[in-house]
């Protein structure tokens, strides 16, 4: 597998207590720098549910399930685990296996204008 396209992704769906969401975002971006230091992580987010304070998704890209399992035992996720529990309100993890990737497309020249956009010159 190519280092653009992971063995695993690993989607947590995690619901924060109300009133604690900017502390558990301090403590993800904590321990974001310590999970990017594990040779087998090739990246992760942070995101929001719009328009729902509390709701939250993690993705976390690892080359694969054993690396990925190695890491939820070692002692740093552990520790982040025994400080996350208390401001948790539920959640769920599914592990993913990445089939295909597609990159955005490129364009070669400017970006055709739209017919509202343009412009014509009466002559006469």
């Amino acid at each position: 597998m190519t280092p653009s396209v992971p063995g695993l992704r690993v989607l947590l769906r995690i619901r924060i207590a109300p009133g604690r969401e900017a502390e558990f975002e301090q403590l993800w971006r904590d321990h974001a720098e310590t999970v990017r230091g594990f040779p087998a992580n090739h990246g992760q987010q942070l995101l929001r549910l719009s328009g729902e304070e509390g709701t939250y998704t993690v993705l976390t890209d690892w080359t694969d399930e054993p690396s990925f399992r190695a890491f939820e035992r070692s002692a740093e996720q552990q520790a982040y685990l025994r400080r996350l529990w208390p401001m948790r309100a539920g959640g769920e993890m599914q592990l993913l296996e990445p089939l295909h990737e597609l990159s955005p497309a490129r364009t070669a020249g400017p970006r055709p204008r739209h017919p509202e956009t343009t412009t014509s010159r009466r002559t006469g």
